[in-house]
């Protein structure tokens, strides 16, 4: 695929707030992911992402060419940041909320001034970086509705680039009004900028937050899918899985999860519960003890070998208040796990209750409980949701099938710039 300018290949620069070896999210993940599939299509891929500390300079992953743009701005902004921190007490882990009195489905926090400058500190390295290099780049694409969003809209602005902005989350265009004069960088934005939604729900809370339909495409997130069911091994008949950032409370419902387990270990009094995610392990090790437990629940911690807790598991559980598309769920499709999920965002586009896994209400104990005490009851008719998934999530998810979608996505924005 080539761009207008002199013949060369489709060239786009992708922004993320994060990339390894630093910490990273789902939404980097995915941009991977996607970066990975459109060089094999052909198309030259780029990360800008800011520096830190040491972290800095040109690297490279999976073949891909990754800038972390550092100075000493920002290494004398992370020292000021650091001893801020250490001035800081710092808060003991909490658990448990209430979905009755709380807002535990979206971030109300304001946005403050370390945020701001930080961002900014990016932008003004970014724009130096690629003011230099705008003859050979085609599209700026940015994957979190954060304050990435704000520096690719105003990188667009300048560069006169197309801006492509996905929203990684349930509600990431509306929460921009946590920025100071959030109400007007949501109207720049959108000026300057064509939009991504991976799900029904992101699509919809876009076009409330004020984004013409118009300006909105649908495009879930991907993965690679084994062309054959995957075998799953010697998978264990109670043994169920999670996994998550436990960090990311309220929003990955752990609480809920572990209130359900109750009733589940009592009915099935083998099942067994592996939690794989990083997190404060010994405060939920000391919670799953009070509340009995504890000989059912084994916390793994940040694991990398993921694919054999898939195959060894008999039922993936997903019990969140929020999420824009799972990569977990998706990874566990992919392995032909049946799935309980609850009725949000992205789990809802992926699962059709009753045929490729169990929908169940979020943040319900008593409904949770019932959704996995019967997966574990039926285990014929659960492997059998579950090699529906995996065929549901090769037609809609397959990495090859979202690629293809983007490349339609970026050719038609280059003819209307």
């Amino acid at each position: 695929m080539t761009s207008s300018e002199n013949n060369r290949p489709l060239s786009v620069v992708m922004i993320a707030a994060s990339l390894p070896p630093l910490p990273a999210g789902g939404a980097e993940t995915q941009a991977l992911r996607l970066g990975e599939a459109l060089t094999a299509d052909g198309v030259v891929i780029r990360f800008i992402t800011p520096g830190k500390g040491d972290i800095g300079g040109e690297t490279t992953i999976n073949g891909m060419p990754v800038y972390r743009l550092n100075s000493l701005a920002n290494r004398l902004f992370g020292r000021l940041s650091g001893w801020k921190k250490k001035k800081t007490a710092i808060a003991a882990t909490r658990i448990e909320y209430d979905d009755t009195t709380e807002t535990t489905n979206r971030i109300n926090s304001r946005v403050g001034w370390p945020t701001i400058i930080y961002y900014n500190i990016f932008f003004y390295h970014s724009l130096f970086f690629l003011w230099r290099r705008r003859h050979s780049f085609d599209i700026l694409h940015a994957h979190t509705m954060e304050w990435s969003a704000i520096v690719a809209a105003r990188l667009g602005k300048v560069l006169r680039k197309p801006v492509l902005i996905k929203d990684s989350t349930m509600n990431g265009f509306s929460s921009l009004t946590r920025f100071p004069h959030g109400i007007r960088w949501q109207q720049k934005i959108i000026q300057q900028s064509e939009f991504v939604a991976m799900t029904r729900i992101i699509g919809e809370n876009m076009e409330k937050a004020g984004i013409p339909a118009g300006k909105i495409n649908y495009i879930p997130n991907g993965l690679s899918i084994a062309k054959d069911q995957p075998q799953r091994g010697p998978a264990s008949p109670s043994r169920v899985l999670f996994v998550g950032n436990l960090y990311q409370q309220p929003a990955k419902g752990i609480d809920i999860l572990l209130k359900a387990w109750v009733s589940v270990s009592r009915d099935h009094p083998a099942a067994l519960l592996d939690i794989v995610g990083d997190g404060d392990l010994p405060a939920y090790e000391d919670y799953t003890a009070k509340l009995g437990i504890g000989h059912s629940v084994r916390f793994h911690g940040k694991r990398s070998d993921l694919p054999a807790f898939y195959r060894q598991s008999a039922v993936f559980v997903l019990p969140s208040r929020r999420e824009g598309m799972s990569n977990a769920l998706m990874e566990a499709m992919a392995q032909a796990l049946p799935c309980v999920v609850t009725d949000i965002s992205g789990s809802q586009d992926l699962i059709l209750s009753g045929e490729t896994g169990l929908i169940v209400p979020p943040a319900d104990v008593a409904e949770l409980a019932k959704g996995l005490s019967y997966m574990l009851a039926h285990p014929a008719e659960a492997e059998e949701m579950g090699r529906k998934a995996w065929i549901s999530a090769a037609g809609q998810i397959g990495m090859n099938v979202v690629a293809q979608r983007y490349l339609s996505l970026y050719r038609r924005l280059l003819k209307t710039t």
